[in-house]
């Protein structure tokens, strides 16, 4: 009884992920717990236990006798996310041109290199900047797949499910896409020469360049709304 009441709030958490790295879910809007769980077909204690625990991981906020509602990123939070990301990511890739050379080295530098023929096949065809931000979570979550620690790997994922929908709003700018690509291309030379200074500087510059236009999202929607 108690697996099939974890299975079913699995599925609900999951199935409210989904929604709000979609966009499904619309920012500012409350959401009625029984009327959600009418129109998604899911009982109501398992939908409120993911509700909570989507609460705890501020993905969403639950309001007592108004629901649940995303949760919108603070400028701290933003500033935060991405100076983890900024460490986790300047780690695995020190790692990865220090193991360059073995197996896993070798097949880990080929999925990243895979992840920038996908972009650029988006970039010079459809532009669509939701799939090129797909590719490129894709691209830095491989960075930190090579490391093969599960703790880690579970944390960043959570990092990135936070800031996905600013993402993908981020490569609709004009010029980020084509700046975003470069900035690949030139990370995966950097680890192809070992050179780990040059690894970290363009970390750092992408990940600041991505954190300030994400703050400049938050301040424009910010402004809409009043």
């Amino acid at each position: 009884m108690m697996k099939n009441t974890q299975m079913l709030q699995d599925k609900a958490y999951n199935f409210l992920i989904e929604q709000i790295k979609s966009g499904a879910l619309t920012p500012g809007k409350f959401y009625s717990l029984n009327q959600f769980s009418k129109d998604f077909n899911f009982s109501k204690t398992p939908l409120r236990d993911a509700v909570l625990r989507l609460d705890e991981e501020r993905y969403l906020d639950l309001v007592p006798s108004k629901g649940f509602c995303v949760h919108e990123l603070s400028e701290q939070e933003i500033t935060e996310t991405y100076q983890i990301r900024e460490a986790f990511e300047c780690y695995c890739l020190e790692a990865l041109s220090a193991g360059l050379d073995s197996e896993r080295g070798q097949f880990y530098f080929q999925k990243l290199q895979s992840k920038i023929d996908a972009q650029k096949e988006i970039y010079t065809t459809t532009e669509d900047h939701e799939a090129f931000a797909q590719k490129d979570y894709e691209f830095h979550r491989s960075m930190i797949q090579y490391v093969g620690n599960a703790i880690m790997l579970d944390f960043y994922r959570k990092l990135m499910y936070r800031i996905s929908r600013m993402t993908g709003l981020s490569f609709s700018r004009e010029g980020r896409m084509k700046e975003a690509l470069n900035e690949h291309i030139q990370i995966l030379e950097a680890v192809r020469s070992k050179d780990i200074p040059q690894i970290k500087a363009l970390i750092c510059h992408q990940t600041r360049t991505a954190k300030s236009i994400n703050l400049d999202l938050l301040k424009k929607r910010r402004q809409d709304q009043n």
